[in-house]
């Protein structure tokens, strides 16, 4: 998984980032509390209450259909509290960043604990095609790009992730990324958790209860995964196979709902510059940048809709395509 290197060569992904700020103000946002994570894993939980009484209102009639739909883009976007919980900023007390990341990766059956040493390397190696795991390539054409979207390799690798880790059969990316001092507590976190899921099963086949395990809970998550994929895409998908922040990630601008259910991510380039700054503190990253958005030296889009139809538009160009000129420069720069 090491990449091949000249005798005078240096790994461009080895170098430590640009703080974006100087150190005194970056020190001012790294601050950690409880307060922020906790109402909005209040206000997340209470979302899908409401929506959970909803598909209840709605049992057995086509109110049924959205209301699992939201129900699900509850489920799928508790992504991002296990993401920041991962990061160990969500929470200042860190048995709170535990739980939280715990419970969120039952509910989307995705391992915290796995999930937080694959992201590790996510960060350390973002967009380098060899030890990137979580990396989105630039699709060569429309059925590669709508396959991303439809998770057609996101699904066999949740249930790949379960059964190497049940197995403790992990393979090469895996054991590049999952300390050996670590693997023993992913196997039994797999292994705890696919426990839960059999024995939920069998409560269900024995009470009768497979309708609402179906409604409100399995079928919302498959159902809604297309947007939280259509999210995450926005992120790397079309920048360049390289190690600068500015080049290879993507901030989105978007409404207030979305940021609060997304914890504040879709200012992506700002994490991935500053990964120790909290979700809460992302927005005053963002506004103490220099530069109106369209004038940074990264690169900005303004909204989903815009950063898709630049991804699109560029299908099979290859990574970096839907990079800006300018931006390239002024990184270059």
């Amino acid at each position: 998984m090491t990449p091949m290197l000249g005798p005078d060569e240096v790994d461009p992904w080895a170098k430590p980032p640009r703080p974006p700020l100087p150190r005194k103000e970056l020190r001012g946002l790294q601050r950690r509390r409880n307060g922020p994570a906790l109402r909005c894993m209040a206000g997340h939980l209470g979302i899908g209450a409401a929506t959970t009484i909803l598909i209840g209102w709605g049992w057995a009639t086509w109110w049924m259909a959205p209301a699992m739909f939201a129900q699900g883009i509850v489920v799928v976007f508790l992504f991002a509290p296990m993401h920041e919980c991962t990061h160990g900023t969500a929470f200042r007390t860190r048995w709170m960043n535990s739980t939280v990341a715990t419970f969120c990766g039952v509910l989307m059956m995705r391992p915290a604990l796995y999930f937080r040493y694959r992201h590790a390397a996510h960060h350390s190696y973002t967009q380098d095609p060899e030890r990137d795991p979580d990396q989105v390539p630039m699709p060569e054409g429309l059925s590669g790009y709508l396959g991303e979207v439809f998770g057609m390799e996101f699904w066999p690798k949740v249930v790949g992730t379960l059964y190497r880790g049940f197995t403790g059969r992990f393979n090469e990316r895996e054991k590049f990324f999952l300390p050996e001092s670590e693997r023993s507590r992913v196997i039994w976190e797999a292994r705890l958790m696919v426990g839960f899921y059999a024995v939920a099963g069998a409560v269900a086949a024995v009470t009768g209860a497979w309708a609402g395990l179906l409604a409100f809970w399995l079928l919302p998550r498959v159902v809604a995964e297309p947007a939280l994929r259509l999210v995450r895409m926005a992120e790397h998908t079309g920048m360049e196979e390289g190690a600068d922040p500015l080049t290879n990630t993507r901030t989105t601008l978007t409404n207030p709902l979305v940021r609060f259910l997304y914890w504040n991510m879709p200012y992506h380039a700002e994490h991935h510059m500053a990964p120790s700054v909290p979700f809460h503190s992302l927005p005053q990253l963002h506004r103490a940048l220099p530069g109106d958005p369209e004038d940074r030296e990264y690169v900005v889009s303004k909204g989903y809709v815009r950063a898709h139809r630049d991804i699109v538009g560029n299908l099979g160009n290859g990574s970096g395509s839907t990079v800006p000129t300018s931006t390239s420069a002024a990184a270059a720069g």
